[in-house]
């Protein structure tokens, strides 16, 4: 009976303790950005702005590598130190996973693999063609033609009225509720233009960045 009363009190604890895990990993988002500074920078200050809208919060670790698409997708991995073992399972302890990249200059078969490797291991992949400069964009003009990317910079110089820095707050700097969602508008519009197209790489210009938008929409029950 006292062995029968043990196990019983073991088993709970377990249950209690996995609970809890999933509770912490649900509330918890790894963002891996190819990027070292510019992506990073930005997603702080967006998350941070978004948990303050919201008496349910997200945590997340945001990450910039300064690797490249597949190594990028391929080092993921390297964050999951604190997976727990639970009983035969093993948790992840991420609630979602991101990985945000570029197209730039890489080659188009290295920037589809990198998007098909992603999903196929239960990743959301956010990507920019041709950088990520183009969201920033997109908060004031829904570009069409694919330009070069020094053509971003200046072109974001125009509407800041200020030197294009990648150390900045760009978020803090762009943000508005007007200008957001001129953002995730125009974002939408042209990933729907390339719907038909199979190639990410041949999407030009394009991004989904406005998924992560919503994602943190959707989670937090808010609307920016």
């Amino acid at each position: 009976m006292g062995g029968d009363c043990l196990h019983d009190k073991r088993k709970r604890e377990r249950e209690l303790r996995k609970s809890k895990v999933l509770k912490e990993r649900a509330e918890t988002w790894l963002l891996v950005c190819e990027g070292g500074k510019t992506e990073p920078n930005y997603f702080e200050s967006l998350f941070k702005y978004a948990n303050s809208l919201s008496d349910k919060k997200i945590k997340c670790k945001i990450f910039g590598i300064g690797k490249n698409t597949q190594s990028l997708v391929n080092s993921v991995e390297d964050f999951f130190s604190c997976a727990i073992q639970l009983e035969n399972d093993v948790l992840i302890p991420y609630g979602k996973i991101f990985v945000i990249f570029d197209k730039d200059s890489f080659k188009k078969e290295q920037f589809n693999n990198a998007i098909h490797t992603a999903i196929k291991k239960g990743y959301i992949p956010i990507w920019s063609n041709e950088c990520f400069e183009l969201w920033f964009l997109l908060h004031f003009i829904p570009l069409k033609s694919n330009i070069p990317r020094n053509q971003y910079f200046s072109k974001l110089e125009e509407f800041l009225k200020r030197d294009y820095q990648k150390n900045d707050d760009h978020f803090q700097l762009l943000n508005s509720e007007k200008n957001l969602r001129i953002a995730i508008k125009n974002s939408k519009k042209l990933f729907e233009e390339f719907e038909s197209e199979k190639s990410y790489a041949k999407k030009a210009p394009c991004t989904n960045v406005h998924d992560l938008i919503e994602e943190i929409e959707n989670y937090l029950c808010i609307k920016f």
